[in-house]
């Protein structure tokens, strides 16, 4: 099915100033996750939104933001997010690291005490829609081994690289660094579909294609093998040991409804003008594209795509059409709404 996008914001917004969450701050959460969704990243969408509310109800998440600062000089900043929306906290982060590339070229902060923040590439597409190069990492809760390892010790951290460019949408880059996000083995499990055997391993490392088998007991698999353990370990560093937060193993999962998770952000900005005229960048951006959009296709191949084209394609055609939505999500958000005492979602 496929829902207005201006319905489903007004729902979410709802749903989640019932729980006491500013209205400001209920916008930031709903834009992240109505972006999510219409670029398909359904894994990363209003999925998340039960568990979400479920954690502001029960304290694990604080319903209004209150950020400090611990640490700030002209180029970087150090804050506490003191376990506010993932969203929220993220969203004020990336702002103070554009505002100091403005004023100083680069502009690094780094977060600790933070919760989920949805998709990565939101956070590195604000630096790019200024002129600005945005790199945006968080450490999650474990969910892969070390090489050789049968036991969960590092996540699968997300990573963002975000350039703007004159040739259409920004270039972004937006991964998780194991074989598939978290979430797509939940969206599986949702729409009770098989996964691909690479996606992840069962409780004995052995290769399933049975979603339950990885969520229960089971690993997902690191991107490229050891060099994508090695890229998540370096985020963690990145992220939760620079910033004096938690990391690994510390971090319970967002569905431990016992534990608050303390997240932690990487957040660099750099302002292209103050290294080179911004006319040599865009004019190096057309040529790179050039190269890469007119090289020779392989067999079978129509069109080769930039990182991140595709996304913005599906959500140019998912703002006209609706947001494509499954029953089961459908389902709960209603279930949801229908407990908070929120008018429910129709088609």
């Amino acid at each position: 099915m496929n829902i207005s996008p201006d319905k489903i914001r007004h729902f979410s917004n709802q749903l989640l100033m019932k729980v006491d969450v500013p209205q400001e701050e209920a916008e930031i959460i709903t834009e992240v996750l109505l972006e999510a969704d219409l670029r398909e990243i359904h894994s990363h969408g209003f999925l998340r939104l039960p568990i979400y509310i479920e954690r502001i109800q029960k304290g694990m998440i604080t319903n209004k933001v209150d950020i400090n600062v611990e640490q700030e000089n002209p180029v970087l900043a150090l804050l506490d997010g003191n376990y506010g929306a993932g969203q929220v906290v993220a969203y004020k982060a990336m702002e103070k690291s554009i505002e100091k590339a403005e004023e100083s070229g680069i502009g690094l902060v780094a977060v600790k005490n933070s919760n989920h923040f949805g998709i990565t590439a939101y956070y590195s597409l604000m630096a790019a829609k200024k002129d600005k190069i945005g790199i945006v990492i968080s450490n999650v809760s474990p969910l892969m081994p070390a090489i050789g390892g049968a036991e969960k010790v590092i996540g699968n951290n997300p990573i963002s690289i975000a350039a703007p460019s004159t040739e259409g949408d920004p270039i972004v880059l937006d991964m998780a660094l194991s074989n598939t996000a978290f979430g797509k083995v939940l969206f599986a499990k949702e729409k009770n579909q098989s996964i691909p055997e690479d996606w992840g391993v069962d409780a004995k490392g052995l290769p399933t294609t049975d979603p339950d088998d990885v969520i229960n007991g089971g690993f997902l698999s690191p991107v490229g093998g050891p060099k994508g353990f090695g890229l998540a370990l370096m985020a963690e560093i990145l992220t939760g040991v620079l910033s004096g937060g938690h990391f690994s193993k510390m971090i319970p999962s967002m569905y431990d409804l016992n534990q608050k998770q303390s997240i932690s952000h990487f957040m660099l900005t750099i302002d292209i003008k103050q290294l080179v005229p911004l006319e040599i960048y865009y004019s190096g951006i057309k040529q790179l594209v050039s190269y890469i959009k007119n090289s020779k296709k392989a067999a079978g191949t129509d069109q080769i795509y930039l990182p991140g084209e595709i996304e913005f394609l599906k959500e140019k055609k998912n703002l006209e059409a609706g947001v494509p939505m499954e029953e089961q999500t459908f389902h709960n958000l209603n279930e949801l709404a229908k407990n908070l005492g929120v008018e429910g979602l129709n088609v």
